[in-house]
């Protein structure tokens, strides 16, 4: 019997199709959210309030508020939609919402405003004013500038040309642009961000050639000046109404007993942050992340390694929106073969490229966190700005790599290959004591001891690394929760999934799913899990958007009923190895304090940088299909739709 949508009044072949179809049509969408908060507000009016209840201060009444969107009347199933793939355009309400706000104390004059002036944005419309332009040139009108973004984007360079000639475009369309030539020439008349810097890196390795001198191989630096990033970020007029710059304390319960965390602002990160920088200063939160990835489908191996920045001031919803270019493009690092290494050096002399080449992109920033920068904010004011590395987003083989440990070990502390598996507070990596182990390894080597000391107890790799003069940063604190890979692929899918399946058996674990309730917050199996045949972290993952003292408390709980009782999982053998020693468990035990420390792991996932290498590497590399500079191509023509279009909406 078909279903129908009470809003829409669509008919559909069922129930769960109704739920999806609300779950993605924006305007069921908004409608059913407005009749849930509608109802919520009526059965809140109508519950009776409690003496007792009201004039209780013990943090334990706080859960029961934070669950009240729960109180919902769910008789109707096509009132609710069981959620699909998670949108990460979408804001969705919090299941609490901070009542109690605590700013930073007034004496240390966060955020300080020292004037007003204008942003870049501001001056490049003037001077297109002063020109006699019109918003949109060189491009004729609205719909001229949105065929330029589609061919730019999606075309190959032949493929525009070629389009361009067909007789309906020429002839009906008529754009001001009738080759490729002049359509390339009026995007590069198009406003851009930070310049590209290109810098060749001269690698000499231990493999002689048939002279006997030492084999060598240049490779390509190409990135941008971190600091001009960062001006470009905070003084975008866009973002004028999502931005911070201060810390503030938010509290659940007017006690202050309940905190609130989301925000990167909210966090204690900052708010420590802030107590170091001079009176009036505003701290900028810097946020890199870099992915390693393939730029072709088929055949070959082209790769790319882009790294990516953005701020912490910014409102993690519009960060986490590629649409919102809340995210630059910071650099590209090389990716060479070093044939000119043997195999035994080789891994090595990779590990040390990378921290050279970063130690490059980074210096400015260095230079800035130390002595500040003045910069034109989003709304108009001056201000002092510190911009300092607070997360760095990478999956556990990056952050070995910047952590110049080894892959065998955790980047965050130094517990031991074989002690992974156990539950407890294991020592934190210490910034001083690596870098001195660093620093004596060139002489000390040799000696046993210390080689044991290094190798063993600290699992290091004798490489400089590119953050020893960052200042005000911790690099072992600045790895975030990677909920997709560690979390919800790893932990869960590759591990409690097959061993639970293991003890009770496919068809039972299906039927289990196959039972379960519609829930809007909930998605359905009508097949079980076993049929699925590509995991994309939607099908098992609903992410925390906010926490609180006690979610966090009560992820700490959970965490240790599962020590308690995971060696079930070996006595019914469906662990065949004796140890919990995996990697993957072991990272959970970072997972609390990293969101104390920096908000929310929504605001960190690793499926952001996954999304931008469409953008920002394999569109501009499948545009091209030639061997040019990516930030040439599709980096910079991404970055002149952002200016462009700010620029539009700034005097539209």
């Amino acid at each position: 019997m078909a279903s129908q949508c009470q809003y829409c009044k669509g008919f559909f072949n069922d129930e769960t199709t109704v739920q999806r179809h609300q779950a993605h049509a924006p305007a069921c969408r908004k409608a059913r959210d407005e009749y849930i908060q509608k109802n919520l507000l009526i059965r809140k009016r109508r519950r009776p309030r409690s003496p007792q209840a009201s004039s209780s201060s013990t943090v334990n009444a706080e859960p029961a508020a934070a669950d009240e969107p729960m109180d919902v009347d769910f008789s109707d199933p096509t009132e609710h939609a069981a959620s699909e793939l998670p949108d990460n355009d979408a804001q969705d309400p919090d299941p609490a919402a901070p009542g109690v706000g605590e700013p930073f104390p007034s004496k240390y004059a966060a955020g300080a405003t020292h004037g007003r002036a204008k942003t870049k944005f501001e001056h490049i419309r003037d001077d297109q004013i002063l020109k006699g332009a019109e918003v949109l040139e060189p491009f004729a009108d609205e719909e001229e500038w949105e065929l330029a973004k589609w061919l730019i984007k999606t075309v190959g360079h032949n493929q525009a040309e070629a389009f361009l000639k067909v007789p309906i475009v020429s002839d009906r369309v008529k754009p001001s642009f009738d080759n490729k030539r002049s359509f390339l020439d009026s995007i590069d008349q198009l406003p851009i961000g930070a310049g590209c810097k290109i810098e060749h890196v001269t690698l000499t390795g231990d493999l002689k050639d048939e002279n006997g001198k030492p084999l060598t191989e240049t490779t390509e630096l190409c990135f941008r000046d971190p600091v001009e990033c960062v001006r470009e970020l905070i003084g975008n007029p866009a973002f004028k109404d999502v931005m911070d710059y201060a810390p503030t304390r938010l509290f659940v319960d007017a006690e202050g007993k309940e905190e609130f965390l989301k925000e990167m602002s909210s966090a204690s990160w900052w708010w420590k942050m802030q107590l170091r920088l001079p009176i009036g200063s505003t701290c900028v939160p810097i946020i890199l992340s870099s992915d390693k990835t393939r730029l072709s489908q088929q055949r070959g191996d082209k790769s790319a390694w882009p790294v990516y920045l953005t701020i912490g001031n910014i409102a993690k919803d519009t960060r986490r929106k590629a649409s919102s270019h809340a995210t630059i493009l910071l650099g590209y690092l090389p990716i060479g073969k070093l044939d000119c290494y043997t195999d035994a050096t080789r891994s090595v002399a990779k590990y040390r490229l990378f921290h050279y080449c970063m130690g490059i992109i980074m210096k400015s920033l260095a230079d800035a966190g130390n002595d500040a920068v003045q910069m034109v904010c989003a709304d108009g004011f001056l201000r002092q700005i510190h911009p300092i590395l607070a997360a760095y987003v990478a999956d556990y083989p990056e952050q070995c790599l910047i952590s110049c440990c080894m892959e065998n070990r955790c980047p965050e502390c130094t517990v031991l290959p074989t002690e992974r598996g156990c539950h407890g507070v294991h020592r934190k990596r210490d910034m001083d004591e690596t870098l001195d182990y660093i620093d004596r390894y060139p002489r000390e080597y040799k000696n046993s001891q210390f080689k044991c000391e290094f190798e063993k107890t600290l699992g290091l790799r004798p490489v400089p690394p590119f953050w020893a003069g960052l200042p005000h940063t911790d690099v072992f604190e600045v790895f975030t929760p990677d909920i997709l890979h560690q979390l919800h692929k790893g932990a869960f899918k590759d591990h409690l999934v097959s061993w639970c399946t293991a003890v009770v058996g496919q068809k039972q674990m299906d039927a289990r799913f196959k039972s379960t309730p519609s829930h809007p917050d909930v998605r359905y199996f009508k097949n079980g899990i076993s049929m699925v045949s590509q995991w994309t972290g939607g099908e098992y993952k609903e992410m925390e958007k906010s926490h609180t003292t006690s979610s966090l408390a009560a992820m700490d709980a959970a965490l240790d009923v599962f020590h308690e009782n995971k060696d079930i999982f070996v006595e019914l053998n469906a662990r065949t190895q004796g140890h919990f020693n995996i990697l993957k468990i072991h990272s959970m035990e970072h997972h609390a304090p990293g969101i104390r420390r920096v908000g929310s792991a929504d605001g960190f996932n690793k499926e952001g940088p996954e999304r931008l290498h469409i953008d920002y590497a394999k569109a501009g590399y499948r545009a091209s299909m030639i061997a040019i500079s990516p930030l040439s191509s599709g980096g910079s023509c991404v970055d002149k739709d952002a200016l462009a279009g700010v620029v539009v909406v700034r005097v539209g």
